[in-house]
């Protein structure tokens, strides 16, 4: 036999916690993305680079001319990363 308890209260408070948690943790998302595109912008002048809100946090969107063949190298020449080491930057591992 199983007993029923009342969680009622519980239940909602948890749920409320788990909303502002998310909010608070997209809230981080989107200033780091922010940050992000402001500095890859910095880098890539003649680039567009967009921060966007999804519904997980964040998203940077980079277009520039030649910026593949800057990220990873050419046969030609060496690569000048903007991207790596900005991503590396904000998860902690630059």
């Amino acid at each position: 036999m199983t007993r029923r308890t009342e969680t009622g209260p519980l239940q909602a408070r948890l749920a409320h916690l788990a909303r502002t948690g998310g909010d608070a943790a997209r809230g981080r998302a989107r200033e780091a993305a922010a940050l992000l595109a402001a500095e890859i912008a910095n880098d890539l002048p003649d680039g567009r680079v967009e921060a966007a809100e999804t519904p997980d946090g964040a998203a940077v969107t980079i277009e520039a001319p030649g910026l593949a063949a800057r990220e990873f190298g050419t046969a030609a020449r060496a690569a000048r990363p903007v991207i790596g080491p900005a991503v590396a930057l904000l998860t902690g591992r630059g």
